[in-house]
């Protein structure tokens, strides 16, 4: 029985993909990725550029997008859309691969799929990736923990006083997603003892990264970014 295969393709960088996923990319009949529609109409996405570096042809790529914002109604219609033609076209016997930036169990819309393949019991190989704040600390040279350090997690995070309160169990914080919540933390970030890795469009041409916090002042600040925290 023929599977659906889940590829991570990494941060940005297409080098980055592993040797099993881009085998398994260019042995696909049709791959599937995701992209972003916005409210002005513009349908973009940031994998494709990626996998226009793996030499594919054209005609396997299909994209699905989006709509942004905080209703998930229509994001859910597109997940429920997108499953049905995965399964609709995996019936006829095609290897079908969806991608997706980054490691496709760490934030990933590849979940909300999978989850709708599993309940019509469709076989899926996951294959995983390289996360963005793996290439964030990287990128910096610094280890994300030692020896018996803890890292965490914070997506979507404005409140100082949760990153304090996480403090007390972690040695290093990952801000995930901080494009909404960054304006209202970096002034009172800017008080406090720690060490800052900012990371921004890791692995592109866009990419960039510093250690002096003070610089984002008046940064247009990307969805593609991270903070990486150490006490």
């Amino acid at each position: 029985m023929n599977k659906i295969y889940g590829v991570s393709l990494g941060p940005g960088d297409p080098e980055l993909i592993t040797v099993k996923g881009l085998k398994i990319l260019q042995e696909s009949d049709i791959i599937f990725y995701p992209g972003s529609h916005f409210q002005d109409g513009r349908k973009e996405s940031y994998v494709r550029p990626m996998l226009d570096q793996y030499q594919l042809d054209a005609d396997k790529l299909k994209g699905f997008f989006l709509r942004m914002g905080l209703d998930r109604s229509a994001a859910e219609e597109t997940y429920d859309e997108t499953s049905a033609l995965l399964i609709d076209t995996w019936k006829q016997g095609k290897k079908i691969s969806i991608v997706c930036e980054g490691d496709l169990s760490f934030y990933a819309s590849f979940s909300y799929l999978l989850q709708r393949l599993q309940q019509q019991n469709i076989p899926v190989e996951l294959v995983p990736g390289i996360n963005s704040f793996s290439l964030g600390a990287a990128k910096h040279q610094v280890p994300l923990c030692l020896q018996n350090e803890k890292s965490g997690f914070l997506p979507l995070e404005n409140s100082i006083e949760n990153i304090e309160q996480m403090f007390k169990d972690f040695d290093t914080l990952v801000l995930m997603k901080i494009r909404t919540g960054l304006a209202k933390l970096l002034p009172i970030l800017l008080t406090k003892n720690w060490k800052y890795y900012y990371c921004e469009r890791l692995g592109t041409n866009a990419e960039y990264i510093t250690t002096d916090i003070n610089e984002l002042h008046n940064r247009e600040i990307p969805y593609f970014s991270l903070l990486i925290i150490k006490k």
